[in-house]
């Protein structure tokens, strides 16, 4: 649906880009980044927004150490099984 996004995507991307620069040795093609963040937002709770206001509030709510610690831990989990497990082609 068009005028509709989801605000964990944002925030999992952050972490995601923020956490594979400290981890040369793990593989960060497109494939593994699109399986990385798909498992770590399958894991936590959509937050869809219609509006930028809407926006403002989720990324002022995502601010928090509990909301930021959440992203974290999901997405370190995905680097972990995913990059032990890679679903690409060599």
């Amino acid at each position: 649906m068009d005028g509709l996004k989801n605000m964990m995507e944002e925030a999992v991307e952050y972490q995601l880009d923020k956490v594979l620069a400290t981890m040369p040795n793990v593989c960060s093609c497109e494939e593994c980044r699109l399986d990385m963040a798909s498992f770590a937002l399958n894991r936590l709770p959509a937050q869809y927004v219609r509006t930028d206001a809407g926006a403002l509030f989720q990324k002022l709510n995502n601010s928090s150490q509990q909301a930021e610690v959440e992203v974290l831990t999901a997405v370190m989990s995905a680097i972990n099984i995913i990059s032990a497990h890679p679903n690409h082609h060599k």
